[in-house]
Parts: structure tokens; sequence; C-alpha cells
């Protein structure tokens, strides 16, 4: 039985000499089995706990019964345990083992220890162990040229980091939705065109860069997914995105984004619910105006050089009205703003399609009721050093926003930078 795992060994003799031991885990492979040459049919010949390292492949030798001082298993559940042998006197340290694992050993070595009731666990020969078993696992991986990309082995399970540029990817290889403890993925420079509504087995991703790709819509479920809670940097520069989906702003965890070189015209209307945001990027695109909500963000750094920000002379110092036909709302109306308002929860087999349909066309005004029919936009020149410490660019651009009422406009007329705002929701 085999246990892969870091192992420092402890000379306890050391101190009462007084030196002190400068050793530092190692990557090992522990054994349990019997010598060769022993008939091995689990009454005859010695149990021994071998180490195996990368220096020493053939590995030290412990015997184990009457040789076990103490088993330390208070952190096991970490994937520690210490094991203190009575000849030589060390401590053989365990970390960063596999749990489960970890417990199967030890209840090996236990019986191994007794020298009895072995007969039901099969014991191999002690062989030397190979540079797979000894090696760490590998964390970090960059492919950087079509022929380097892996095509029928796997990607190591350990991965924490994957960077594969310059490939001409079409998509993202369902092996690496399947690598659990994949924290930053970057695919830029390839020619991928969709993305999946899933990130797999991928929930742990940190930071994850499609820039240079063929890009053009986000799938909103990606959006909704476990990423929600832990994307923190996403990088969608050169790309062919058209609009971001209102479902990006539901991933509040966001500390960086980078939209650059897109054909963006407009920002989703709750884009001011990135709290976290610090740092935004958005160049190169072909924005007119910036959503009502961007008002509520403080970032360090943003860039929105090379777009198309225009406010005439006449409008900046009155807002932009638009005013739908209808003077009063409709029972369609009154029931979809009570829903919204009061956070019903709904799907769309629970309410009739023209209901559901009119729910998707919500908008929000500025004193965060909702509002569908009828509505006013409304836009106003805004200072953007009001929102980021460091500027690249304009430092003004037209906002724009819904009013649901005639009160609200009236308030918006008294104070065109409307201090009066509540939270949006």
């Amino acid at each position: 039985m085999r246990l892969s795992c870091d192992v420092e060994l402890k000379n306890r003799l050391l101190p009462s000499h007084g030196m002190k031991g400068k050793g530092r885990p190692l990557r090992c492979s522990l054994a349990i089995g019997r010598r060769g040459g022993n008939s091995g049919n689990g009454q005859e010949g010695a149990v021994f706990l071998m180490v195996c390292s990368a220096k020493d492949k053939t590995g030290t030798k412990y015997k184990l019964k009457g040789n076990m001082e103490q088993v330390f298993t208070r952190f096991v559940q970490e994937g520690k345990a210490t094991l203190r042998l009575k000849e030589p006197e060390q401590d053989i340290c365990i970390s960063k083992a596999d749990p489960l694992q970890l417990k199967n050993f030890l209840s090996v070595l236990k019986l191994g220890c007794q020298g009895s009731k072995l007969e039901k666990v099969h014991l191999s020969t002690l062989t030397p162990a190979t540079s797979a078993q000894v090696e760490r696992p590998k964390t970090k991986m960059v492919i950087l040229q079509r022929s380097d990309y892996p095509i029928r082995e796997r990607f190591p399970k350990g991965l924490e980091s994957l960077r594969v540029n310059g490939c001409s990817l079409s998509r993202i290889d369902s092996r690496i939705l399947g690598l659990k403890h994949l924290r930053a993925l970057d695919l830029s420079k390839n020619r991928i065109r969709t993305l999946p509504d899933d990130p797999g087995q991928s929930t742990a991703l940190v930071e994850l860069k499609l820039a240079d790709n063929l890009l053009e819509r986000l799938p909103p479920a990606l959006c909704l997914s476990s990423l929600r809670n832990t994307l923190q940097f996403l990088d969608l520069a050169g790309n062919n995105l058209k609009f971001l989906p209102p479902q990006i702003c539901e991933m509040t965890s966001l500390l960086r984004l980078h939209v650059a070189n897109n054909q963006l015209t407009t920002l989703p209307e709750n884009f001011g619910r990135l709290e976290k945001l610090r740092f935004f990027s958005a160049q190169e695109n072909q924005m007119v105006v910036l959503p009502f909500s961007f008002m509520d963000l403080s970032m360090d750094e943003v860039d929105l050089s090379g777009n198309c920000f225009q406010l005439a002379e006449q409008e900046a110092s009155a807002s932009h009205m638009q005013r739908t036909s209808e003077e009063f709302p409709t029972l369609l109306e009154v029931t979809a703003r009570s829903i919204k308002k009061q956070r019903v929860p709904y799907t769309e087999e629970d309410l009739p399609r023209h209901l559901h349909h009119h729910l998707s066309r919500v908008k929000w005004c500025v004193c965060s009721n909702p509002c569908f029919q009828p509505y006013a936009k409304h836009r106003v020149p805004f200072n953007l050093h009001r929102v980021a410490h460091t500027l690249v660019g304009p430092t003004s651009a037209p906002v724009e926003g819904f009013l649901c009422s005639a009160f609200c406009w009236s308030n918006l007329q008294a104070n065109p930078n409307a201090p009066w705002k509540c939270k949006r929701k």
C-alpha cells in the first residue's frame, strides 16, 4: 500500500546535543509491505514501512512491529499525521496527503504495528518508487504552441494555473473544465467563438482571461454559475462583443474587468451592482453613454479612452427626456411592478407568456422602483473623477437612466446630479 505526501524526518536526539535540524518537507512515497523473499502469506515475514524520495528511490525501511511509539492523528482531516518511531529515534511528519487515503494508510499501519490480522490485507513486496510517485503534483502549466497541446494525455489533476496561448483553440476543452483545483485560466490569443454555460468542475476559478478571441457573446448562465462568487478577474478584451448581458452584474466578486477593443455601445443598467470593482478598462469601444448606476461605483482606475461620448451644449444643464405616450399605468404594468418590487420568485412556467415577457423588459428608476411603461429617459453629464482615483481618457461622460414618475422628474430638474437618489437594488 502506497501513500504520496510530503514528509519531514526529525531526529529527536539532535536537541539533546545542542543541534537543530534544518530539514524541510520533501515529496515522498510511503509504502507498507514485506521485504523481498518473504512468502507474503500474511503470517511469515516482518512488515516494514518504506520511505522513498526523489533522491532515494530505493527507500529507507523501518520495521513496524513493536517499533511504533505513538501515532499523532489530531489533524488527519487536513492530511497531516506524525509517526514516532522507537528505533531509530525519529519522527516521520506527514503533510499534504489526501485525508481519505491517509486514514486508510494509518489503518493498515496500525495492523502492521500489532503484527496480527494482516491475512485479509494484501501487502505486496516492497519495491523502489517510480519518478511519478515521488514528484510533486504539477500545479502550473504553460502551452504556447499547438504542437505542445496534449491531444490524448490528460491535464494534471492538481493544476492550479493553466495558460494556453496561440494554439488556435475554437472552444474550451472539456478536459480543462474537469480541473477541480484550477484557479487561473488564460486562454488568450486563440480562436474561441463560444463559451460553455457551465464551468464544469472548475468552480474555484479566480482569474479568467479570454482576450483576443472571437467571442460574440457572454453566456448569461455562465455569469449565474458558481463563478459569480469566486471570479475576481475577467478579461474579455479584443473580442467581438456588442453587449454585456445584465447577468454579469451578478458577479459581485469582480475586482478587475477588461472589455477593451470590443464593439460595446453601452453597459448593463445595473452595472453599479459591481461594488467590489476596482479596475475597469473599456477603451476603444463604441459607447456613447454610461448607465446611471455607474455613479454608484468607487474604483482605483478607469480607462474609457477611444469611445464616442458626446454631450451637446444644450443638454449640459438640463436632462434629455423621452416620454412614452401612455399617462396611466395599465393593469399589466401594476402587476409587473408589484412582482419586481416585492421580489416575488417566479419561473417561465409560473406566469402567462405575455406577463413573463413584460417582466423581462423591466427598467429601474433612480429611486430604486421598477418601471416598464410609462417611463422617461434622462441624460446628464457626469464627472468621472467622482468614481475613480485614476482616469485614462475623458474626464466626463453622459450617464443615462430612467424615471418612473413625474415626482422623480421634478427632483432631477431641481438637481441634475441627483444626490437624492436611493441605492439601486
